[in-house]
């Protein structure tokens, strides 16, 4: 099996055919303890990422895009609306897909395409237009990860499902609290860009246990 199959076969998580080796790690792969450890880390990532740069947005506009500062509050508003509009359209669709669609882990790291391109986006965009797509990326990011991360947890957890919700609370309470005092202090200390090195950092993390992850149905028919 060459190199494409091989990173087919790591990708998906499941054997090329009947003959071939079961994927790499199979059984720490699918465990349990890393599938609610990477859904957890990808609330975390949202939450965190969405407050992270809030003590940043109205910098942004000055000095990134040169919106005047009487426009301010009102394009952080906007900003901010952006996210929310995204979340909401996006949430009931993101979960119809999953439902319909053979693997959870497939949607996640479609979302992962969405988060990256919003990081960028906000990072390095210089325009009101440009802001507002990555605020939008990152809405329907957040709406995958929410109604399918969720999603993936119960079908993991099974009866624990609320003991995994109250992870999932955790890890939402931490990147609301941390967040936006690592964004304002990194952003005094070290500048603008400083504080999307910390975001990108982070994406990357939530990038590599989304593509290492296997879901366990996937897992039991790769004995």
């Amino acid at each position: 099996m060459g190199f494409l199959g091989n990173a087919q076969q790591f990708l998906s998580g499941t054997k090329k055919d009947s003959k071939s080796k079961p994927p790499w790690l199979l059984s720490i792969r699918s465990s349990t303890t890393l599938i609610v450890l990477t859904v957890n880390l990808a609330i975390f990532t949202d939450i965190f990422y969405y407050a992270l740069i809030i003590p940043v947005i109205p910098f942004s506009l000055t000095v990134q895009v040169g919106i005047e500062e009487d426009q301010v509050q009102r394009w952080t508003s906007i900003l901010l609306a952006c996210y929310s509009v995204a979340l909401f359209a996006g949430s009931p669709l993101a979960g119809l897909y999953a439902d319909h669609s053979s693997s959870r882990r497939w949607p996640l790291l479609i979302g992962l395409i969405a988060l990256a391109a919003s990081t960028f986006l906000l990072c390095f965009g210089n325009s009101i237009g440009l802001l507002v797509l990555g605020r939008l990326l990152q809405g329907f990011s957040a709406a995958i990860v929410w109604s399918v991360g969720c999603a993936l947890l119960v079908d993991t957890m099974d009866t624990a499902a609320g003991v995994a919700m109250g992870y999932i609370g955790i890890s939402m309470s931490v990147g609301l609290l941390i967040a936006p005092v690592i964004g304002g202090a990194v952003y005094s200390a070290a500048g603008y860009y400083a504080v999307y090195y910390i975001a990108f950092g982070v994406v990357a993390i939530d990038i590599l246990l989304r593509l290492f992850m296997i879901e366990k149905k996937v897992a039991t028919i790769c004995p």
